[in-house]
């Protein structure tokens, strides 16, 4: 794992981050590959932006296979509220970045990208911004460990699903599987 700070933020990239990208750039073209990485940043700055409206800031950020994890600083509880603000605010950033690029005609691979990147960051796994909306309502109650088998049922059909996209177009779905069946191998549902 390669760490630094950036202005009293800790930085962790993980070496399963540059696996991840090094079969996106082997598998992509170069024009895929920064549609991709715009996505990306439009969705962690959706994040970084309600941070900051919500009187946060970043503690640290690490990179790994299943995404950007960025965690808070703060001096106690944070309300229920604001944390599902800043989980959907990376999301919803996407999905206004689609409508912005749809509407103006400028959509293709970027406004795809950012529709996907919408979609996937809202699955049912704890490590994405879906799983940890959901773990704000289930954590503690006494409905957790039957929404976890649940849960756990919907990430595994996931996961087959990603696995026939493979088997049915070939290698270049491969980080489709790799995206949603390492939360579960990672054991990080």
């Amino acid at each position: 794992m390669i760490s630094f700070r950036i202005k009293g933020t800790a930085v962790r990239i993980g070496f399963s981050f540059l696996v991840f990208n090094a079969l996106i750039f082997l598998l992509r073209e170069s024009s895929q590959v920064c549609a991709f990485y715009a996505a990306c940043i439009f969705h962690e700055c959706g994040h970084l932006t309600a941070l900051w409206l919500t009187g946060s800031s970043p503690s640290y950020i690490v990179f790994g296979c299943t995404g950007i994890r960025i965690g808070v600083r703060g001096n106690g509880a944070v309300s229920v509220l604001r944390s599902l603000i800043v989980l959907l605010a990376g999301p919803a950033a996407n999905v206004t970045v689609y409508f912005i690029t749809k509407l103006t005609d400028c959509g293709g691979e970027l406004a795809l990208l950012n529709l996907t990147a919408a979609a996937y960051n809202m699955l049912p796994y704890r490590s994405l911004d879906g799983g940890a909306a959901i773990a704000l309502f289930t954590e503690g109650r006494p409905f957790e460990s039957a929404a976890e088998i649940l849960l756990t049922v919907l990430r595994l059909l996931i996961a087959s699903a990603a696995a026939l996209a493979v088997w049915k177009y070939g290698i270049t779905a491969l980080p489709l599987l790799i995206a949603a069946a390492a939360p579960l191998i990672l054991r990080d549902v």
